[in-house]
């Protein structure tokens, strides 16, 4: 890449659970072979699971956990863009948290600090179809911003929706003229194509938007697991979320179906797992009492995070181990 060229960058946004990672996994899979890619991803929790997922990916990284990288003047965010930007990746890929606010995160890339460095091209946002005809969804601010600032919108996991969701989700997509290109995928098998087309969103309709007043928290440092334990837990709550996060180290093996059954009846708005259990090193993912699990590979430390709009009192998984 030349020392001048602006870095092509995209958001890929979306609500808990729709498959945002995945489907990063998949351009990445797919980007030309003699180009290197970045992702920034921001986490909900302040424990790093999407990281941990994209780590052997051949991705440049940067992740900021615990909550909107928009908050506390957008430092996680600035910070771990000027990180990635220095390495002169080809393209950059940046996933929010399914509760960011995706209109704050693109002001940020409006910056001049930025605009001499990045070329924003389309911002995708990703639906569940299943989500368009549940009021819950469609009265969250966050699903509605993450709506009105795409220039592609995509219905995702189309494999699993009913003909009336994917009915419901073409009519409610047309209400937001601003996406110029509308699609319908599976198993978050995004385009190449998408990622250059133009963003249409002008900034002064990103200064009106409505203002996020940052969070009076510091920026999460890196965390590590006590001498004498297993395992480190953190909490976080946010916009009507809680999340559930545990580090854990390499004596921690889950017995995998009891580790199934817990999670399928949490019913948890998200769960995401890298972890060690009786069947091997497993990736687990989970959206209500869906859950789905496949072979991984252990990247340092073992990964579970919980996102629910339920409180959890004194969460445990002791029971669960091997």
């Amino acid at each position: 890449m030349q020392i001048n060229t602006k870095i092509p960058t995209n958001l890929i946004t979306g609500f808990l659970g729709v498959g945002k990672t995945t489907a990063i996994q998949h351009l990445l899979k797919h980007k030309p072979q003699d180009q290197t890619w970045a992702v920034l991803v921001n986490e909900f929790g302040e424990i790093g699971v999407d990281g941990a997922l994209l780590k052997d990916s051949g991705a440049l990284l940067k992740q900021v956990p615990g909550g909107c990288m928009c908050c506390v003047q957008g430092v996680g965010m600035r910070v771990g863009l000027n990180e990635l930007i220095k390495q002169k990746p080809d393209r950059i890929l940046i996933e929010p948290t399914g509760l960011g606010h995706p209109k704050q995160i693109m002001q940020t890339l409006q910056d001049e600090i930025f605009t001499k460095y990045l070329d924003v091209r389309a911002t995708i946002t990703m639906v569940d179809p299943a989500t368009v005809v549940d009021e819950k969804y469609l009265e969250n601010e966050n699903f509605i911003a993450q709506a009105q600032i795409a220039d592609v919108i995509v219905a995702n996991k189309v494999e699993k929706a009913t003909s009336s969701q994917l009915e419901a989700f073409v009519s409610w997509s047309s209400q937001y003229p601003n996406a110029e290109q509308i699609g319908q995928i599976s198993y978050g098998q995004l385009a190449l194509a998408w990622l250059d087309r133009p963003t249409a969103l002008k900034p002064s309709a990103i200064a009106s938007s409505k203002h996020h007043i940052p969070v009076d928290k510091p920026v999460t440092q890196a965390l590590e697991i006590p001498a004498g334990e297993h395992w480190v837990m953190r909490s976080h709550f946010s916009d009507g979320y809680w999340s559930y996060g545990w580090l854990l180290d390499d004596e921690v093996e889950f017995e995998l179906t009891d580790l199934l059954d817990w999670i399928s009846e949490l019913k948890a708005q998200r769960v995401k797992a890298v972890v060690k259990t009786s069947k091997g090193i497993l990736k687990i993912n989970a959206v209500l009492d869906d859950v789905r699990f496949e072979p991984a590979k252990l990247m340092e430390n073992a990964v579970l995070e919980i996102v629910t709009d339920k409180q959890i009192n004194q969460p445990s998984f002791s029971h669960l181990l091997s």
